[in-house]
C-alpha cells in the first residue's frame, strides 16, 4: 500500500475551539464591565444646591437720651423721640413730636422760688386757664426723691388739658421742679411717656 499522505501543519480543532472560548469570555466581561459603567454614570445623583436664607437684621433700639444737671447732681431719661427746646435759658423743656405734650423743669435754690418758678411755667409751656387742685406729698423717681405734688387742667392745644408738676427735694439745697402738660386729644400712651421720665429721675 502507498504510505498516507503528510499530515498539514496548524492549529488543531481543538485549540481553534478553546481560543474561541477565550475570546468570547473577554469581550462578553468587558462588554459587562462597560454597562456596569454606564450605569453607573446613570445613576449618579446630583445635590441640589444649598439655600442661603438670610436673617433680617434687628431693628436698633431707641437710643436713651439722659439729660443731666449740675447743681443738683441728678438725671433723667428724655421720652425718645422728643425734641429738646434751648431757647430759653432758665428751663430746660422737651416737646412731644406731635406737639400735644411738652415736659419743662428748673432748678432753684432760694424757699420760696418754687412759687414764683411755677407762676412762669404757663408761659413757658404754652398753656392757660390752668385750675391747680391741692398740693400734696409724694415722692418721685427711681431713687424715690421726697416731693410736693399737684395736678389740675389747662388750655392746651384746647380745652381739658392735663398739667402736673413736682418740686423735688433731691437732699441738698438745690432742688428741681417738674412740669409737664398733655393736651386732651393725646393718646393714653402720651402720659404715660411723660410719666416715665420722671420716673426715671436719679442721683448721678
Amino acid at each position: 500500500m502507498p504510505p498516507p499522505p503528510p499530515q498539514k501543519s496548524g492549529p488543531s480543532g481543538a485549540m481553534i475551539a478553546l481560543i474561541a472560548i477565550v475570546v468570547l469570555i473577554v469581550l462578553g466581561g468587558g462588554g459587562a464591565a462597560t454597562c456596569m459603567c454606564i450605569s453607573a454614570r446613570k445613576t449618579k445623583t446630583v445635590d441640589a444646591p444649598v439655600k442661603t436664607v438670610r436673617t433680617p437684621a434687628p431693628a436698633p433700639a431707641p437710643t436713651e437720651t439722659w439729660t443731666t444737671s449740675e447743681r443738683p447732681f441728678v438725671k433723667f431719661l428724655a421720652p425718645p423721640g422728643w425734641t429738646r427746646i434751648t431757647t430759653n435759658r432758665e428751663w430746660g423743656i422737651y416737646k412731644a413730636p406731635t406737639k400735644d405734650a411738652v415736659i419743662a423743669f428748673t432748678t432753684f435754690t432760694q424757699p420760696g422760688e418754687s412759687t414764683v418758678r411755677l407762676g412762669k411755667a404757663a408761659s413757658v409751656l404754652g398753656v392757660a386757664d390752668i385750675n391747680w387742685g391741692a398740693a400734696r406729698p409724694g415722692v418721685v423717681g427711681k431713687d424715690k426723691f421726697d416731693a410736693h405734688i399737684g395736678d389740675g387742667s389747662c388750655n392746651f392745644e384746647g380745652p381739658g388739658g392735663y398739667i402736673w408738676y413736682a418740686t423735688v427735694n433731691t437732699g441738698t439745697s438745690d432742688q428741681i421742679l417738674f412740669i409737664y402738660t398733655v393736651a386732651a386729644t393725646a393718646p393714653r400712651a402720651r402720659r404715660a411717656e411723660t410719666q416715665a421720665a420722671i420716673d426715671s429721675l436719679q442721683r448721678r
